[in-house]
Parts: structure tokens; sequence; C-alpha cells
């Protein structure tokens, strides 16, 4: 008996456990509000716990009906208020799977062409539903029992099969889709091009020093899709985030590389990321992480010197901090800067800050490595600068010397040393003096065009041809010769609204001389034409009332012959379209011609020019 009784005692903790690590140890990574449903649950397990024997190994005989046979059994209620618990929790857990798998399957009937991904969906639903029922069973079955034996707790093997079913679900193929942070993702399909497309302009934007946007591009490109990235994409993410003074968050990003790498057997990534994990820990003050990541560098790599010096003596420095606390700060704060160095914003101050701090503490157990720091950095400041020089040169051969002194304004003199100072305050100078020449020889050669143009419109002024003479004169306005040449264009067109006008008068005459009814309206309308134009090109003449008034005569005379005739179509020149009169048994003449008839009457000389 005793022996029996231990036997399910065992057997339940084990299931306790076995349910308290599925229910802890698993990460549920989408949360939602509890149901209904599990309150109520609770409810009634709440009130079932309370009529639960309170004293601790109590132990039940069953009866005959409870066991199953006449035989004895054992009962224990301490472990059945665990059982129910943690049957509970994995209820209330598979709802949510429920929930989640639900919402993929609806957002993928938007997708067409998904079927195979869709009946995975359905075959991960059916799975839970069946797991769901199989724990809301045990728990009606244990819910309202007062106490219950441990040969009823496991008859029929259902726990132990159950916990089975539970295990190989979250290692399957659906408790992998689940657990990811975005499960939805990996049922999108992506497009290749967009993403390599994408990359690419992470990689543009970090090679161009632009961090901020690299880091933006970065996290944009990651909430898309559910793989990880290259890692030379990830590494320079890390980099841009400890530039723009993340350095923590840069830590992170390393820290999960580092792991990938190893993973997947990148051996080539792994020094460079152990070492500058080591240097932000240091660089950030964390020295004993620091000191433990340095002297995985030295275990690891001690046939290789030229890898293992600079770990040795980063550890020579973190072994004194308790003796040399403030040199170590300092070297720490001047690591830190090294690691978060931006050209443009820090130029030279690194490499004083180096030089700055040898002066300090020449006979530093880094010094060497100081040292280093001073090399590198000054080449990376120092190709900096060339290209700085460089943008410079290019937008002064371009004359672009307002830009090009932008480019000096905006970078900061204390970043640089002062002999650099000097050469761009110089360089600065010679191009205010390379555009005031610049500047002067325009203005002379816009002189010169500016006189060719003047003569050009005096010449057709003198020979009458008074739309070109207007064009001259326009094309010298804004230089010296403005006031005279805004005087001409005003001369030039009285002259030849005057001119329009006399013609537009003989042309009138003639109307008026004529008996051949089709002449006469082309030769009004010809008239009214070279008015129209008059108040177009001409609108400053001072003969525009006139012209209005000329206007107001011709339209009189057009509408006694046809009131019709203003609104009829005109041909390109302003004419009229020649009709033939079938109806009213008029043959007119061809366009062009003029009637021999005597005119109906005689229209006086100056009865378009008054």
């Amino acid at each position: 008996m005793c022996i029996r009784q231990k036997t399910f005692r065992y057997a339940v903790v084990s299931f306790s456990v076995s349910l308290l690590l599925l229910s802890g140890c698993v990460a549920e990574k989408s949360m939602i509000p509890p149901y209904q449903g599990r309150a109520q649950r609770e409810a009634a397990m709440g009130s079932s716990h309370k009529s639960l024997p309170i004293p601790p190994h109590a132990v039940i005989e069953p009866t005959a009906k409870e066991s199953g046979n006449s035989g004895p059994s054992v009962g224990d209620d301490d472990l059945l208020l665990p059982v129910l618990t943690r049957i509970n929790d994995r209820i209330f857990s598979y709802e949510q799977k429920l929930a989640v798998i639900k919402n993929l399957e609806g957002s993928l009937a938007a997708l067409s062409g998904e079927q195979e991904k869709q009946d995975k969906l359905s075959g991960c639903r059916q799975q839970i539903e069946d797991i769901l029922d199989r724990y809301n069973g045990l728990h009606q079955q244990f819910l309202h029992k007062d106490s219950i034996t441990t040969t009823a707790l496991f008859s029929g093997k259902d726990l132990l099969d159950l916990e089975k079913k539970d295990f190989g679900f979250l290692e399957g193929d659906c408790g992998r889709l689940l657990a990811q942070d975005h499960p939805e993702r990996a049922l999108v399909p992506l497009d290749k091009e967009v993403v390599t497309e994408k990359e690419r302009a992470v990689s543009a934007a970090y090679a161009a020093g632009e961090y901020k946007k690299t880091i933006s591009l970065y996290e944009q490109l990651t909430s898309t899709i559910n793989t990880p990235l290259p890692y030379d994409l990830t590494f320079a993410y890390g980099q841009a985030l400890m530039k723009t003074g993340r350095e923590t968050e840069a830590r992170k990003v390393f820290t999960q590389l580092l792991s990938r790498i190893r993973h997947h057997d990148q051996a080539q990534w792994e020094f460079t990321l152990m070492q500058l994990i080591g240097d932000l820990d240091f660089a950030l003050g964390s020295y004993t992480p620091a000191k433990k990541q340095y002297s995985e560098i030295v275990d690891a790599y001690q046939g290789l010197a030229e890898k293992n010096e600079w770990a040795k003596q980063q550890l020579s420095a973190l072994n004194v901090v308790d003796q040399q606390s403030r040199e170590v700060k300092a070297y720490a704060d001047l690591l830190r800067s090294f690691l978060a160095y931006n050209p443009e914003r820090d130029g030279y101050t690194v490499v004083q800050k180096a030089e700055a701090y040898l002066k300090a503490y020449p006979y530093s157990l880094v010094a060497s490595s100081a040292d280093q720091l001073v090399t590198i950095n000054r080449k990376q400041a120092d190709a900096w600068y060339k290209k700085l020089l460089e943008q410079v040169d290019r937008l002064a051969a371009e004359k672009r010397y307002q830009d090009a002194l932008l480019v000096i304004e905006r970078v900061p003199r204390l970043i640089l040393p002062i002999d650099k100072q000097q050469e761009l305050a110089t360089k600065a100078r010679k191009l205010r003096t390379t555009e005031a020449i610049n500047r002067e020889t325009t203005v002379l050669a816009q002189e010169q065009q500016a006189q060719e143009n003047w003569n050009k419109g005096m010449t057709a002024l003198g020979t009458r041809e008074y739309d070109k003479a207007i064009e001259a004169f326009t094309n010298v306005l804004g230089t010296s010769y403005d006031d005279r040449a805004r005087q001409k264009i005003d001369e030039a067109a009285n002259l030849a609204a005057r001119e329009d006008r006399r013609r537009a008068a003989e042309l009138f005459v003639r109307s008026g001389r004529t008996h051949d009814l089709w002449s006469r309206k082309k030769l009004l309308l010809a008239s009214r034409q070279l008015l129209q134009d008059i108040l177009i090109k001409y609108p400053q003449s001072d003969i525009v009332d006139k012209v209005k008034r000329n206007l107001q005569r011709i339209d009189e005379e057009i509408t006694k012959i046809d009131p019709n005739l203003l609104s009829a179509p005109m041909t390109v020149n302003g004419g009229l379209a020649k009709p033939v009169d079938k109806a009213a048994g008029i043959e007119l003449e061809k366009e062009g011609q003029e009637s021999e008839l005597p005119p109906a009457r005689a229209v006086k000389p100056n009865a378009v020019r008054e």
C-alpha cells in the first residue's frame, strides 16, 4: 500500500512539474485578454478549492464505485489543486493560440495562390482545438470533486497522453510558427527584388555617413520581413547606433550578432565582434563584463599575438582600475569617443583627446593602445577632411561659389586643429575673391551683350521692323539700358500700332468699293483682325481707344451684311472660310479675287482712321 501510494504521488508530482514547464517556460509571444469562459472556470475552481481538505497529505480512501474495484486506493488532495491550476493555465494558453491562428487565417485568406499555407494553418487550428477540448474535458472531470483518488486521476493515462501531445505541438512546426514575434510575416510572400533594393539603401546610407537614416531604413526593413538580415547589414546598423550615442543598444545588436554567427559557424566575424563588445563594455564602465570578454579573446587566440595583444593591454588596465581609477576612466572616455566617432561631427577632436591622454599619462599601461587610437582616428579624420576639400573645389570649378562657401561655413571650427582652421579660412577668402571677379566679368559680358541688342533694336526701328525692335529692346531690360529700352519699346509699339491701324483702314475702304459679297466680307474681317491684334500685341499704345472705336464701327458693318458672320469659322490667318451658298443661287468667287462690279456705295478713306 505504501509503495503504491508513493508511486502515484510521484506520478502526480511529475505531471505537475511538466505542466509547470509548459505554462511557465514556454514564452507566449502575443497576449490577448482572457476569455469569459476562463473567468467562469476560475470562479468555479475557486469555489471548489474552498471545499478541498486543508490538512496536508490527507489520504482519502475511495469507494468501490470511484476506484472501479473492491480493492483499496489512495487519494491526495494536496496535488489535485496544482494540477487543476496548471490545466487551467494550459486552457488559457491554447485559447490564445487559437485566436492567433484564426487571425492568421483571416489575413491569409486575402492573398491568392497561398493554398498550401492556408492548409497548414487549418491543420494547426485543428491540433489546437483537439488539445483544448481534451484539457477542457479534464478540467470539467476534476473541477467539482471535493477529493479524488490517484487511481481516478490517472485512469486511461489521459494526463500523460495529453502532456505528450502538448509538448509535441510546441516542438512542431505549428508551435515554432506561433512562437515568432510576428508569425504573420512568415506567411506573407516577399518580393525579393524589393527587399534587395531596401538592403542596398541601408548600405548606401551607412557608406555616406548618414547614420540616422541608416537606423531608420534598417528598422523599417526588419518590420516587414521575418528573416534575419545579412551580417554586414546588421553590423552597419549596430555601428550606426554606436555613432549616434546609442551604445547600449549597439552592444545588444553586436551580442545577438555574435551568438548568431557562432550558431552558423561564421568565424571570420567572431574576433571583430568579441573585441568590439569588450571595448563597448570598457567604454561604458562595465569593467567586469569587459574583463571576461578580453579573457576569452586571449584564451581563444593564444597563438595569434597580433589579435590578442590589444585584449591583453585592455586587461592590464582593467586589473589596476582600483588603484588607478582616474587614469582608467579617462581611457574609457577616450575609447567611447573613438567607438562613436562621426567625422562630420567630431573632426579631429578624438585625435586631440587621445594626444591629451598620452600627455597626461605617458606611462599608462594602455599607452600603446592609445597610440593606435591616434593613428587610426587621424587616418579617418584626414580622409574626411580630404573629401571635404574635394567637394569645395568641385563646387568652385562649377562656379557655385556660394555653395562651396556654405560647405566651409558648416564645419565647426573647434573640431579642427589650428592649421586646418587657417587653411579653410584662406580657401574661403579665395572663393569670395574669385566670386567677385567672376561677377564683374559676368557684368561686363552682359553689358557688351546689352550694347549689341540695343544696336539691333535701333537698326530695326529705323527700318520699320517694329516687332524685331521690341524683341531686341526687351532683351536689354534689367541692364544699364533699362530705362532707355522701355522708352524705345513704347515708341516702337506706337509706331507699329499706327501702321497696322492704317492698313486696317485701307482694307475697310476697299470693302466699301466692292459689290462682291464674299470679297467684302473677307476685307472687313481682315481689317477687324488687324485691329484686334493691335490690342493684343501693343496694349501700351496711345491709340488703343481709337482702335476700339474702329472695331465697333467694323462690327456694325459686318452685322449689316450677316448678323451671324462674327461667329462664323475662320481660316488660320483670320480670314473667312469660303462657303458655296447654293440655296441662295449665288456662286461666290474664288478666295483672293475681287469683283469687277462697281461699288454699291463709296466709303470715305478716313472712315476707319477717325
